[in-house]
């Protein structure tokens, strides 16, 4: 980065601060530049907007206030309009689509939002909330709910593991709601791209493009997890993501010999879909691929072995925190 001070070049710096936000402290890593000729330092609008984001994300998941995203969902699967959200909760006519838009609620109003988010609860506030509705509107509504109480009930541990929209996001998600579709693409990108891609290396590759993402950004892209183990950062329970898709028929495997073993190897049976991916993202898959499409398995482990994230939490074999690792990465 060229310095706006002087003719210096500036390298991109971090460093581990507190900053208050509601009488509260947060600590946050810091991304700025510094000068190596004046020793200015100096900031960029894309670095602000991921500083101060770490302070937001994180008062969002102590107080347990849904995201902006999943707040758009939410009005979306009950079929309402920001104004009657705002009605039905006694916000002002405006509140709710300010919050979709990015204002933090305050601990009351994230309290009530974060408890619409199960059916159950949300028919519970809609029957005292009768008065708001047409007769028509009410039943149609109140059928829906019922619909959708009987289908939170009915699913299975791999439909909760793998498509849970509605847990707030924190700092193992990367502060994004998990998306097995988003996931699932990033997998078939990857296997499209590359020649003899086996899980290890997959599993490298996915991490990477997620903390690079966040480091760029402040979210991950999938809002899965990852988890140390020996042969490196992997997806936690990646045996259930592959599973789903295989099931799902994303991917398939074919057996191939390496040195006189069978080995799986998963081949895409879909075509990738850049369309639910934000430019940023693109963007992250692309870089990745670039980065790493000459290393070996091997040579990729062995750069994973050298993050911070890895060295730090192979001993317990513990999930990476995407707040406190993605600013170290060796990327």
């Amino acid at each position: 980065m060229k310095c706006p001070f002087c003719d210096g070049i500036a390298d991109l710096k971090i460093e581990p601060i507190k900053i208050t936000f509601r009488k509260e402290d947060f600590n946050i890593i810091k991304q700025f530049y510094k000068c190596n000729k004046c020793k200015e330092q100096f900031t960029t609008d894309d670095l602000d907007e991921v500083n101060i984001n770490q302070v937001y994300n994180q008062y969002r998941e102590k107080y347990q206030i849904p995201f902006p995203q999943q707040l758009i969902k939410i009005r979306g699967r009950y079929g309402l309009s920001a104004s009657k959200m705002a009605e039905v909760l006694g916000f002002g006519v405006n509140v709710y689509r300010n919050y979709e838009s990015g204002e933090i609620p305050n601990v009351s109003n994230g309290t009530l939002l974060n408890l619409i988010r199960m059916p159950e609860e949300f028919k519970k506030v809609i029957l005292n909330k009768k008065k708001v509705f047409t007769e028509k509107q009410f039943n149609k509504l109140v059928d829906k709910l019922d619909k959708l109480i009987e289908k939170e009930r009915s699913k299975n541990y791999l439909d909760k593991f793998l498509l849970d929209e509605n847990s707030i996001p924190n700092e193992f998600s990367g502060f994004s709601s998990s998306s097995i579709e988003k996931y699932a693409n990033m997998i078939l990108f990857f296997l499209e791209n590359n020649n003899n891609l086996f899980k290890v290396k997959l599993n490298k590759l996915l991490f990477y493009t997620d903390f690079y993402h966040f480091k760029k950004t402040g979210y991950s892209i999938s809002g899965y997890k990852y988890q140390a183990i020996q042969n490196g950062p992997v997806p936690y329970r990646y045996d259930l993501i592959y599973d789903y898709l295989w099931q799902n028929e994303f991917i398939q495997y074919e057996l191939v010999e390496i040195n006189d073993n069978l080995v799986e190897q998963p081949v895409p049976l879909k075509k990738f879909n850049e369309d639910c991916f934000e430019k940023s993202e693109l963007d992250a898959l692309k870089t990745i691929h670039e980065t790493f499409k000459k290393l070996t398995r091997k040579e990729l482990v062995d750069l994973s072995h050298q993050e911070k994230a890895w060295e730090e939490q192979i001993k317990h074999k513990g999930v990476i925190s995407y707040l406190k690792y993605a600013f170290n990465l060796l990327l």
